[in-house]
């Protein structure tokens, strides 16, 4: 089974790059240049893992968190922020406060690139354990134990 990135960023080489550095890594990739954007494409996708820029036009990264934190199925969605912000205390208050599974501090150099494709796999094996999980405990409830 492929699994599913989306990337949001409005970076268009940046995008394209990670697009790119992604689609090597054969993974199934869908991008967006905002969060608003990035809305529209969740509906009726299976999406395993956001990689998601904080500073953006239309819908920043903190707005596009708190409009998909909204929806209970998303919560299961791991997030993993690429931002030039430098401030730690920021980015520790962003993971925090919207249970953002990772971070990685952008430029995106050919080594945050590969920390990046290692953290996305982390990311797709937490989101895989996690349907088994559920899985797991809907069956248990159609079963009645």
């Amino acid at each position: 089974m492929i699994n599913t990135v989306l990337i949001i960023d409005d970076n268009a080489l940046d995008n394209a790059v990670l697009r790119n550095y992604l689609y090597n890594a054969r993974l199934n990739l869908l991008s967006a240049l905002n969060g608003r954007e990035a809305l529209d494409m969740l509906e009726g996708r299976n999406v395993d893992v956001i990689v998601l820029d904080l500073v953006m036009p239309v819908m920043d990264g903190l707005d596009f968190l708190k409009e998909f934190k909204k929806t209970c199925y998303y919560n299961t969605i791991p997030v993993i922020i690429t931002t030039s912000l430098d401030s730690e205390e920021t980015i520790r208050s962003v993971v925090t406060e919207y249970e953002v599974f990772d971070y990685i501090i952008k430029p995106l150099d050919q080594i945050n690139r590969m920390i990046l494709i290692n953290k996305i796999r982390t990311a797709i094996r937490y989101r895989n354990a996690l349907k088994e999980l559920f899985s797991f405990r809907r069956q248990r409830e159609e079963d009645g134990n």
